[in-house]
């Protein structure tokens, strides 16, 4: 794999991994990357083979359980780990103790610079010891090595703490929402919701995969898609047919089970509205998207930019499953920029003159929305100036059968105008 397709792959440049890897310790490769691996090859480029590694497993557990494997692993030189099992050897080790035995096999594996990547280590329990371990080990460390951590999944500390105090950097997190949840402000829980990609939650790195039943979930999906809302507002969506009293009771208990599944408090009440806790930073796909398509509009299809980052985020309908009217509702009207943000590129792309590439997105658009009639005579003229007339004449009638069996008419004259001028051909 070349540079530049590990740049495409991972939407990161080797100038930006460049930079953030400078005298770091620790070298983080965001958890929510999906093309983590592509981000190791990053790695390789830069150390060639000076790259020792080790990828942890079920045995690896705790942190002495860990430690102990990896020193007498087959798959890391032999010679390796001697201070790290002395260590080991004596009776309630302090986890800085390890860390500094550690640091010194890392010294003394190799004299040239190279990285020693820990591959899943989210097979690590990051136990308070665990925690203590790593806080520590950046100190611990030669300067001519780098420890790179890759896993699915991991805790925001101690990683959050390291990376505030410069002791370790992040990569791959140029387009997670809001940069990621590492570097922000250290007594803020760091909340995720990826809505329009199938409706995963994160708290502080970790996911939410239990709410107690289906009420709660909702409504914490309500919560956070509306940052400003009344209690009637809620009522009336969730309970519309209960007495304010039956209503009042159930809103507290599924509000209480929303708080246990996140260990933090979802809102506050503020001005008689709810309002998103101060003790939380949010980081939801949502607002971020319409944020891109606003952004897009407002400059008048002059920032593409924006049109793309609004196409990247939103990877499947919002919140797929849920068949509540409010949920319909928000899904149709975000269904409806997306389009928007399609055919803004696709227009884009024809003004450039790369029809191929105006058409793709031209297409992708009328499949969320076939009724778009300026949309279908777009896509008829691409055709018809590449010398595509059949394929002009059969989008049309697409047209013509999508707006019959949706509203019972036929095009508008100005596109039967055109297919004629193109039919006539």
């Amino acid at each position: 794999m070349s540079i530049n397709d590990i740049e495409r792959v991972t939407e990161t440049t080797y100038e930006a991994f460049e930079e953030k890897r400078q005298d770091k310790p620790l070298i983080i490769l965001y958890p929510r990357n999906r093309n983590r691996s592509a981000l190791l090859a990053m790695v390789l480029v830069h150390y060639g083979a000076e790259v020792f590694y080790y990828s942890l497993g079920e045995a690896d557990q705790s942190l002495t359980a860990w430690l102990g494997n990896m020193v007498n692993s087959e798959s890391l030189p032999a010679d390796f780990g001697r201070q790290t099992r002395e260590a080991l050897s004596q009776k309630k080790a302090a986890p800085e103790d390890l860390a500094a035995a550690f640091g010194a096999d890392l010294g003394a594996l190799r004299r040239e610079p190279y990285a020693f990547v820990l591959d899943a280590l989210d097979n690590l329990e990051m136990s308070k010891q665990a925690a203590r371990f790593f806080r520590a080990l950046p100190g611990a460390m030669p300067d001519h090595v780098q420890v790179v951590i890759n896993a699915r999944l991991l805790d925001l500390q101690p990683w959050n703490d390291l990376v505030l105090g410069g002791q370790a950097t992040v990569v791959g997190n140029e387009d997670a929402l809001n940069g990621g949840i590492y570097g922000g402000a250290q007594k803020l829980g760091q909340l995720e919701v990826f809505a329009l990609s199938g409706g995963h939650v994160y708290i502080d790195g970790q996911p939410v995969t239990s709410w107690d039943g289906s009420l709660p979930r909702h409504l914490f999906y309500y919560f956070v898609d509306h940052p400003m809302v009344t209690r009637d507002e809620i009522f009336e969506i969730f309970w519309p047919n209960m007495s304010v009293k039956e209503a009042t009771n159930v809103f507290h208990v599924t509000k209480r089970k929303i708080s246990e599944r996140l260990g933090y408090e979802l809102t506050n009440y503020s001005g008689g509205f709810y309002v998103p806790s101060v003790r939380l930073s949010v980081h939801y796909d949502v607002r971020n998207f319409e944020t891109s398509v606003q952004e897009a509009v407002e400059a008048e299809g002059q920032s593409p930019a924006s049109w793309y980052q609004a196409v990247q985020l939103y990877r499947s309908d919002f919140l797929p499953g849920i068949r509540l009217p409010w949920v319909e509702a928000r899904r149709e009207a975000l269904k409806h920029k997306y389009a928007q943000a399609l055919i803004g590129l696709g227009r884009y792309h024809r003004g450039l003159g790369e029809p191929d590439h105006a058409l793709g997105y031209l297409l992708r658009a009328l499949r969320e929305k076939p009724d778009w009639e300026d949309v279908h005579r777009d896509v008829m003229m691409i055709y018809y100036q590449q010398g595509r007339r059949d394929d002009a004449i059969d989008q049309y009638h697409a047209l013509e059968k999508t707006l019959d069996a949706m509203f019972g008419i036929q095009p508008s004259k100005d596109t039967r105008h055109l297919y004629e001028v193109i039919a006539a051909v």
